[in-house]
């Protein structure tokens, strides 16, 4: 059995890139992956949201990787921006990692984050049955 998205009729439909719930079949591998942000591999901070976005994606799919999972796994992600004026860039960047079924999902416009130039930073929960 695989991770089921579930949204029912009886809930107003998503009005967003996610599901209502994920349901997590019994004996599923779990991976917590904390915040990523838009920094590679030596450190550098991408200059602007689309890019922090992009680079905080690519982190959280490389380090599903190293579980032996995949972006499709993700059954829940928080997301947490600093300026709610980026919205419209930040779901566009993640439809190009999330194309298919979405994840339980939260998105939060924060006063800040702990270093004043991250500007977002995103964190996810992944189920697979092996």
């Amino acid at each position: 059995m695989s991770n089921r998205r579930l949204n029912p009729e009886t809930v107003a439909p998503p009005n967003g890139l996610y599901s209502h719930a994920v349901e997590v079949p019994a004996g599923a591998r779990l991976v917590f992956v904390s915040g990523q942000l838009g920094v590679d591999a030596q450190g550098n901070l991408a200059p602007d949201i689309e890019g922090q976005c992009d680079l905080a994606w690519q982190n959280m799919k490389a380090v599903l990787e190293a579980a032996g999972m995949g972006l499709d796994d993700l059954v829940k992600v928080n997301t947490y921006i600093v300026d709610e004026a980026h919205g419209d860039i930040v779901r566009a960047v993640r439809r190009r990692y999330l194309p298919g079924e979405q994840p339980a999902s939260t998105a939060v416009a924060v006063r800040a984050m702990v270093r004043p130039e991250w500007l977002i930073e995103i964190e996810g929960i992944a189920a697979r049955v092996d």
